[in-house]
C-alpha cells in the first residue's frame, strides 16, 4: 500500500555509514573535582614580589624624596618657610571690636553724639558701663545707605580708616560708628577726612 511505512524497518540516507557504538573501554573516564581541587594552583599568574624581573612598584616618601635631593627641604621646613615668608595679617583685630550688645547699645543710646551730613559718632565712657567688655569700637551700616554689597564695603573702608589713623593703644571710651546714606558718594580719601574731624571734635570736647 502506498504511504505506508512501516516503524519495523527504518528508513536510512545513502550517505549514511554504519558507526559502530562507543564502548566502555574506547571512552575516556570523566574526572570530576572536588571544590578544593584547585587549591595548589596559583591564583594569580604574577611572580610573588621579589622573583620577578622588575621590582615591586611602591609609592616613595615625600620626606625621603626632600631628602635624597640636595637641593630641595623636607617638606615641613618648606611649610614653616612659606608661613614665616607670609605677611602678618593686617586687619583690625577682632579685640578691638565690641561683642557685648549691652554695651553697644548704651553706647548708641546714653552716650554722646557728634555728626555731620555724612557720619555720625556716639560715644561713652568705659567708667559708664560696668562690664567686662574688652572691645573699644563698632562700625554701624543701616540698610537705608544701600545694598549689601555697598554696606560691606563702606564698613571695610570704615574699619581701615580707623585701624590706620585713629586707633590708640588704649581707648579710654567707647565709640560707635553710624554711617548715613551720602558716604558711599565719597571716595577713600574723603571718607578719612570726615572721620579724622569727627574724632578731633570728641577730643575738643573732653577736654
Amino acid at each position: 500500500m502506498r504511504g505506508y511505512v512501516c516503524s519495523a524497518f527504518p528508513i536510512r540516507s545513502p550517505h549514511e555509514k554504519n558507526i559502530p557504538a562507543l564502548s566502555k573501554t574506547s571512552c575516556p573516564p570523566i574526572r570530576l573535582f572536588g571544590p578544593h581541587a584547585y587549591q595548589e594552583w596559583p591564583r594569580d599568574p604574577r611572580p610573588p614580589s621579589g622573583q620577578g624581573t622588575c621590582p615591586p612598584r611602591r609609592c616613595p616618601d615625600r620626606t625621603q624624596v626632600h631628602a635624597s635631593h640636595p637641593g630641595l627641604s623636607p617638606l615641613s621646613g618648606f611649610t614653616a618657610q612659606a608661613q614665616s615668608d607670609s605677611p602678618s595679617s593686617q586687619a583690625l583685630p577682632r579685640a578691638r571690636i565690641i561683642r557685648r550688645r549691652g554695651v553697644f547699645d548704651a553706647t548708641r543710646l546714653k552716650g554722646k553724639r557728634v555728626s555731620n551730613r555724612f557720619m555720625a559718632l556716639n560715644h561713652l565712657p568705659r567708667e559708664a558701663v560696668t562690664s567686662g567688655e574688652t572691645g573699644s569700637v563698632a562700625f554701624l551700616t543701616p540698610k537705608r545707605v544701600g545694598a549689601a554689597t555697598k554696606r560691606t564695603q563702606l564698613r571695610r573702608r570704615m574699619r581701615e580708616i580707623y585701624r590706620r589713623h585713629l586707633m590708640q593703644p588704649s581707648e579710654e571710651i567707647f565709640l560707635v560708628w553710624i554711617a548715613r546714606p551720602p558716604a558711599l558718594e565719597l571716595p577713600f580719601e574723603e571718607l578719612k577726612k570726615c572721620m579724622s574731624a569727627l574724632r578731633e571734635r570728641i577730643a575738643t570736647s573732653n577736654t
